[in-house]
């Protein structure tokens, strides 16, 4: 568990945050955060404590913290931190969405009965949102609810190619001149890497967009 995670807040019980945290896992399982030295609490007590986990998104558990081995250089000190009971975590459909806007190729498999069979090479389309459990596209490309839809999403530093299943869809035109669909869907099938470096890059967005407002 938080294999990936880097990150983590301290909190009291009225949850006024101690400090920030850097996070590790060792072979056994066990795992360590980095505070700052001047970081007041008490060792040996229970505190929560909220990850930020790139796969398994923000979960908050009770954990009983170690007293602090200083650190060279005397201003950082890690613990033990050991979790005790999982007291929440952020379901996928509270997954951060960020707007995007960001111009793809939509691929679709043929069926019988679709208007137009669709381009080796895809149709354009747009991602207007995105999260790590589904994305908003806006097309021109007419589909059914239930169809599935793959993408190359280059964001990232490296090509994932994410695979989804429509849940819904509605008019989506900007003109009056110009048919656009919109489709709300949810990743199917998705490689837990792939899952991993998605949610780093939308924490990274939102990190981002929050420094800007």
């Amino acid at each position: 568990m938080f294999e990936k995670c880097k990150k983590a807040d301290i909190l009291e019980k009225t949850g006024a945050l101690i400090c920030q945290s850097r996070v590790s896992v060792g072979r056994s399982g066990e795992i360590l955060l980095v505070i700052p030295r001047a970081a007041v609490y008490k060792a040996n007590t229970n505190y929560r404590v909220v990850f930020y986990d790139p796969v398994l998104g923000r979960v908050t558990c009770r954990c009983r913290l170690s007293a602090a081995l200083p650190l060279p250089g005397g201003e950082m000190c890690s613990l033990r931190c050991e979790v005790q009971e999982q007291l929440a975590q952020d379901q996928r459909r509270q997954d951060v969405k960020i707007p995007l806007g960001l111009n793809i190729m939509l691929h679709s498999a043929y069926q019988p009965g679709d208007p137009v069979r669709p381009s080796e090479l895809g149709v354009p389309a747009t991602v207007v949102n995105i999260s790590a459990g589904g994305v908003y596209l806006r097309t021109s490309l007419l589909l059914a609810k239930g169809r599935r839809v793959w993408f190359d999403f280059m964001e990232t530093g490296e090509k994932l190619t994410l695979s989804a299943q429509i849940l819904r869809v509605e008019n989506a035109s900007l003109t009056q001149n110009q048919i656009l669909y919109g489709y709300g869907c949810k990743f199917v099938n998705m490689l837990s890497r792939h899952e991993s470096v998605l949610r780093s890059f939308i924490f990274q967005q939102q990190r981002q967009q929050r420094r800007k407002e």
